[in-house]
């Protein structure tokens, strides 16, 4: 083996002559067989660096560019989550502005409802409790309200953001149509009576005004109806129109102008108490006694106010909606032509001037000009109040 390696070292390296001419001079080195194999060694050692140096330096190139590449990977995936949540961002805040005009419409409305409505939602708030008790006297189990509080929460954390918009929607949905059928019902029973008193025709006389002749006024602060559905803008309304009808009735002589009466004589056809012969009656006779207090049955204005011939001390007052209340028989009147009273205000004393028999009021309603009996009225009137 040695033979070998030397046979080759020999071979590879001998030793070699240089010659080198400088000046005109020649001169020679020798290189040595060691003097090679070191140069060789150096070389070989400085080519494996270079060659680990460059493989060094490109793997490293390689991983910052991977570097580079996640970075921006992960910057670009960053930016469209950012775009997504606000996008999200920009929907929960429309959806709560939707919210906010629905519940400010449904409070408004609230606030808003008749007197009619408001009692009979507070009667039916009531009834299941006075059923329930009055079915049973055993009592529920007494049930851990903290238990029922983390129940609800948990109920309402597991609900994402579009489920709890929904829930809502749904709820408001339902109480608008709760509130349509409320006041679909009690503008129908008005109606009715309405139409049963012989009413519709001042009804329509008063809707037919294109504009309000009351004062009113206040700051302007509007709904953005864009955000809430027509539906719910069409019970809007409908309230608006019940209202208008909760204040024409109002409005009516709605009671008989006394407090302690009784009727003598009604409205129509009767027998004249003077010569017994068959007349018609144009009002109701309330008998009571001796200076009994008269009142306005309604906000009006004073037409006439004196001595009228068969009425004797009269009044007569000018009422919205074309109606006219008549006082006659007086014993004193307590008001002026002119003058502007309001409803239970005092307006004169019982009496028995002019055509009279004994103490009474002899009453008369008018509308548009036409006689109507005021106890028909009064009547129609009490049952939708």
């Amino acid at each position: 083996m040695s033979v070998f390696i030397k046979s080759f070292y020999h071979r590879v390296f001998p030793a070699r002559q240089l010659l080198i001419r400088q000046n005109g001079e020649v001169k020679h080195v020798i290189l040595a067989p060691w003097l090679q194999i070191c140069v060789a060694l150096s070389i070989l050692i400085a080519l494996t660096w270079l060659a680990a140096s460059t493989l060094q330096v490109y793997s490293q190139t390689n991983k910052i560019s991977d570097i580079e590449q996640n970075q921006l990977s992960k910057q670009q995936q960053w930016q469209q989550q950012q775009s997504a949540q606000q996008i999200q961002h920009t929907k929960q805040l429309e959806q709560l502005r939707i919210l906010e005009q629905k519940h400010a419409l449904l409070q408004s409305m609230i606030e808003s409802l008749p007197e009619s409505i408001s009692k009979q939602n507070d009667n039916v708030s009531d009834s299941p409790i006075k059923n329930s008790e009055q079915q049973s006297d055993f009592h529920v189990p007494l049930i851990d309200e903290s238990d029922e509080k983390n129940t609800s929460v948990n109920n309402l954390n597991s609900l994402t953001v579009d489920q709890r918009f929904v829930a809502l929607t749904n709820s408001y949905e339902r109480s608008f149509l709760q509130l349509e059928v409320q006041i679909e019902q009690r503008q129908q029973h008005i109606l009715t009576m309405l139409k049963g008193a012989g009413l519709d025709t001042a009804l329509a006389k008063r809707l037919s005004y294109a504009t309000p002749k009351a004062a009113q006024g206040g700051p302007l602060d509007l709904f953005d109806e864009s955000k809430i559905p027509m539906q719910f803008l069409a019970i809007a309304d409908k309230l608006l129109s019940l209202n208008a009808l909760e204040n024409f009735l109002n409005e009516l002589p709605h009671a008989l102008p006394a407090a302690d009466y009784y009727i003598s004589s009604s409205y129509g056809l009767r027998k004249d108490p003077m010569n017994g012969r068959r007349a018609f009656h144009k009002g109701v006779d309330l008998a009571g006694w001796h200076k009994t207090e008269i009142f306005a049955p309604a906000d009006g204005i004073v037409l006439r106010a004196g001595r009228n011939g068969g009425y004797g001390n009269f009044i007569e007052l000018q009422h919205k909606n074309g109606f006219v209340t008549r006082f006659g028989h007086l014993h004193k009147i307590k008001v002026k032509k002119g003058q502007s009273i309001t409803k239970n205000d005092v307006i004169g004393l019982m009496g028995s001037t002019g055509r009279s028999t004994s103490t009474h009021l002899h009453y008369e309603v008018l509308l548009n000009g036409k006689h109507v009996n005021p106890v028909k009225i009064t009547k129609a009137l009490s049952r939708v109040r």
